[in-house]
């Protein structure tokens, strides 16, 4: 896979305030969780693209947001803005973070997806 010159779907945040893109996460690559193999919820190693949420979908839940907020669809739960969690744990994120929409996944990592305010959480801008 030759992920290192593409950019990164989603940012993974560490507990060590260090930044991941999801190829190297979702694919297994520095992921311990993962015992070096592809996330199962990942497709082909990378974050899954996000989707409307739909309130009759099987694995809909209030959680991850409201009817035609997009998520991930390997979200396990929408978290606020980033901006609400500094300093939690004395971490700290990069201030052009901090607007985004904040996700936990199936494998319990926190997420950011580049573009996707938590105050539009119905697109992605592509401003940035």
């Amino acid at each position: 896979m030759n992920s290192i010159n593409t950019l990164p779907k989603a940012l993974f945040l560490s507990p060590n305030n260090k930044i991941y893109p999801d190829y190297l996460i979702c694919s297994g690559m520095i992921s311990a969780e993962l015992d070096g193999k592809p996330c199962p919820f990942s497709s082909n190693g990378r974050l899954p693209d996000p989707i409307p949420l739909d309130e009759t979908d099987f694995g809909y839940s209030p959680d991850k947001g409201k009817p035609g907020d997009l998520c991930p669809p390997c979200a396990k739960q929408q978290l606020a803005d980033l901006g609400h969690w500094q300093g939690h744990r004395q971490q700290t994120f990069p201030e052009e973070l901090l607007p985004l929409r904040l996700f936990k996944c199936r494998i319990w990592l926190w997420l950011v997806i580049p573009g996707l305010h938590d105050a539009e959480p119905t697109k992605i801008s592509t401003d940035n």
